[in-house]
């Protein structure tokens, strides 16, 4: 089974939302695609900040199994998604000077 791709396209952007107690709080995301051999959907990624965001045209998979949790009515998925970087890239070391 193939990874669901998530394509990032905008910067970080924020808007307020209203907890259920009333207190108003900060949700940041970026607006991305997703796509599967099935379909392709616009979707938004929640970040924890305005700098801890994606670079705009990075292309990561979605680790469904980590975001597995238990839910009411058995096996949901988190809120948050778990993005990693795609199976067939590495990150490459950082060069050393001799």
């Amino acid at each position: 089974m193939n990874a669901p791709k998530i394509t990032i396209n905008s910067a970080v952007e924020t808007r307020t939302v209203t907890t259920k107690t009333g207190m108003q709080k900060p949700v940041y995301s970026q607006r991305a695609t997703l796509e599967t051999e099935a379909m392709r959907i616009q979707i938004e990624v929640e970040v924890d900040g305005l700098d801890k965001g994606y670079a705009v045209g990075s292309v990561k998979e979605w680790d469904l199994t980590t975001d597995l949790v238990p839910g009411r009515y058995g096996v949901e998925l988190a809120r948050r998604m778990t993005l990693v970087d795609p199976a067939g890239i590495k990150p490459q070391p950082a060069n050393k000077a001799a």
